[in-house]
């Protein structure tokens, strides 16, 4: 699965859609399309299901996780403040291209604007491979544009590095998954850029959403 969010009428027309259903709203409202993307994607599984999220910042997805009824649920970041520890959620301060957690540990991983911030795809792809079962599904969600938008190496959102990835860069990764056990659930052709939604530092771009199933 390859989604590109193609213009602001779609983050509004997703906002609704979930407040209509009762469900938690992003602070960004643009990170609702990728939150309405992942409930899509995994509302038919089991809610026992066990899910990890890698960079869960804030806890917007396991919150969001939670109220979709999904009861088995892991978050790691490098930093976690302790005012978010819930018990809905377990949490753990770590690594999330080295993380504490056994072989075949997880049905779902997800990765919501994480991967621009200095993360070593390879070693991010090995990891996945390893956490999730057969048959299970990593959901990653970036920052995007279809040619390269360059980022001043100055910048350094969260105090780590930040990029926004090209067309030719996510068919990269995506050929980079592929030795890791990961392949699209769907292979699709790249949804063309509409226009940028997004605004951050100066630059002008959007989100693009990307769904492995790791081969048995």
């Amino acid at each position: 699965m390859i989604q590109v969010l193609s213009d602001w009428q779609t983050v509004q027309a997703v906002t609704e859609k979930l407040q209509q259903r009762g469900l938690p709203t992003h602070l960004t409202p643009q990170k609702n399309w990728d939150q309405g993307l992942l409930a899509q994607l995994i509302e038919p599984f089991d809610r026992q299901i066990s899910i990890l999220d890698m960079g869960c910042g804030d806890c917007c997805t396991l919150n969001f996780l939670a109220a979709l009824g999904f009861t088995n649920l892991h978050g790691i970041d490098l930093h976690i403040k302790e005012p978010q520890v819930s018990d809905r959620y377990q949490l753990f301060e770590g690594d999330l291209m080295h993380t504490p957690f056994a072989d075949a540990a997880y049905d779902v991983l997800t990765s919501i604007s994480v991967i621009e911030h200095g993360v070593n795809l390879d070693a991010f792809f090995a990891e996945a491979d390893r956490l999730l079962k057969p048959n299970g599904i990593l959901f990653v969600t970036t920052d995007y544009w279809e040619t390269k938008i360059p980022i001043d190496s100055a910048i350094k959102p969260f105090g780590l590095s930040w990029q926004i990835f090209s067309k030719e860069e996510i068919q990269e990764a995506i050929d980079l998954a592929q030795p890791h056990g990961l392949s699209l659930i769907q292979e699709t052709a790249f949804p063309a850029c509409q226009e940028p939604p997004v605004s951050w530092y100066n630059r002008d771009y959007t989100f693009i959403a990307l769904a492995f199933r790791k081969l048995t």
